[in-house]
């Protein structure tokens, strides 16, 4: 009995390091992300340093435009889910990453700030995954399977399955 608890105690102990030094990694990146304005400057990380590619909306531009961001967006990601949310993830030609949804259907026109969500805060969590963070808390991770939404107030999560990729 006492051999099992110290085994647990171990594991558990060894479990907690590692999720512990995960969010340490993430928590970085987001530091980077944040004192840099969201460039990273490897361009690994990033991919080509000036994207090709259509550009991301127009009401996109016009929003990084608004906030003095970078205006050169072009699209690198692109999905829409089963519930008919799109979602772009966009670079400039710094390699900074946007996220930019809209919920409503793909016939419904983007309206920011009314089904339309603009993020400067992204990371590229993984191949075609990417982390968006608002003010408030909530995160966003998007990737080819889903959307998930993460809500910082109640500390429930929403899935919403991919139907098409871009």
């Amino acid at each position: 009995m006492v051999i099992a608890t110290v085994f647990l105690t171990i594991i558990g102990m060894t479990s907690g390091f590692v999720l512990g030094e995960r969010h340490r990694d993430r928590l970085r990146a987001a530091q980077v992300t944040t004192t840099t304005g969201g460039f990273n400057p490897d361009p690994e990380e990033t991919g080509s340093p000036e994207p090709s590619g259509p550009s991301c909306p127009d009401e996109t531009i016009q929003m990084a435009t608004k906030l003095n961001l970078p205006s050169d967006l072009y699209q690198i990601f692109k999905i829409v889910t089963k519930n008919g949310t799109t979602v772009w993830i966009c670079q400039d030609g710094a390699g900074s990453l946007y996220y930019q949804s809209k919920t409503g259907g793909v016939d419904e026109p983007l309206v920011q700030g009314e089904n339309g969500l603009f993020l400067s805060q992204v990371i590229r969590e993984g191949d075609r995954e990417y982390l968006a963070t608002a003010a408030n808390g909530n995160r966003f991770v998007v990737n080819e399977k889903q959307l998930e939404v993460h809500f910082a107030a109640s500390g429930k999560t929403q899935v919403n399955a991919v139907e098409t990729v871009g």
